[in-house]
């Protein structure tokens, strides 16, 4: 079978698969701010160093916390394979400095069960504390612009629904008396 003109195949373009995804985003029900909590929470769990446990805490929260499991899931997805080194890098630095102002951890010079177990318990314990520190302002930004957006969104739907729809670029109504 040959393949299809464009090239692409049965897998979508990066670019179409943020567009469908954006479409969706715009198209969900609810509370603007019941949506923007669940990405803030999606986001703040997805900066944190728990890795394979985002897609599974996200859903089980969600309906705890009474925010949108959907935008919750979405917002994990700001951890990938590109973003996760240099997160979890930043993570341990900022823990590592908050815990341990004293100086960086060091492999112990003799290998032995408790000293490896000690440098593994600081490491993560520096990974953890770092993560929660540096999830909080993704998270609050990550409010702020969700909750702009779908109110911006169904501003405008509703303005164009109404057959009142200008772009900014429309002059506007001279204010003085009408001849």
């Amino acid at each position: 079978m040959d393949p299809p003109a464009s090239g692409y195949g049965e897998i979508m373009s990066f670019k179409r698969i943020i567009r469908y995804q954006w479409l969706k985003f715009r198209r969900l029900q609810g509370d603007p701010r019941r949506l923007a909590w669940g990405m803030a929470f999606g986001v703040f769990v997805g900066v944190t160093p728990t890795f394979p446990f985002h897609t599974i805490t996200v859903l089980a929260l969600a309906p705890i916390l009474r925010v949108s499991p959907v935008t919750a899931y979405l917002g994990i997805w700001i951890m990938n394979p590109v973003t996760m080194a240099p997160l979890y890098l930043f993570a341990y630095k900022v823990g590592e400095h908050l815990l341990f102002p004293c100086g960086p951890l060091h492999l112990p010079a003799a290998w032995d069960w408790d000293s490896a177990l000690d440098l593994l318990w600081r490491g993560g314990l520096a990974l953890q504390a770092g993560g929660l520190l540096i999830a909080v302002p993704p998270a609050i930004v990550s409010y702020f612009l969700t909750l702009w957006a779908v109110k911006r969104y169904r501003q405008q739907k509703a303005r164009k629904a109404a057959g009142g729809f200008h772009l900014p670029q429309d002059p506007a109504p001279s204010p003085g008396p009408e001849a």
